[in-house]
């Protein structure tokens, strides 16, 4: 699967639930949890989604 494809994915999940886990994410795509690390670092710095410890919530969001 393709960095861009993951992304998306990872998108659509973030917008249906309003959080995604670095953990949950590795297993459903099949790939490792540093992979979704830094696919949720380029969405957070593309300003996409706001990194949390363990995962990431939709940008703009208050987490806390």
């Amino acid at each position: 699967m393709l960095k861009e494809e993951r992304q998306a994915l990872i998108l659509n999940k973030l917008h249906a639930s309003g959080k995604v886990v670095v953990s949950q994410l590795a297993v459903e795509l099949n790939v490792s949890e540093d992979t979704i690390r830094r696919d949720l670092l380029d969405l957070d710095q593309k300003g996409q989604v706001k990194r949390v410890f363990g995962g990431a919530g939709a940008a703009g969001d208050q987490l806390f």
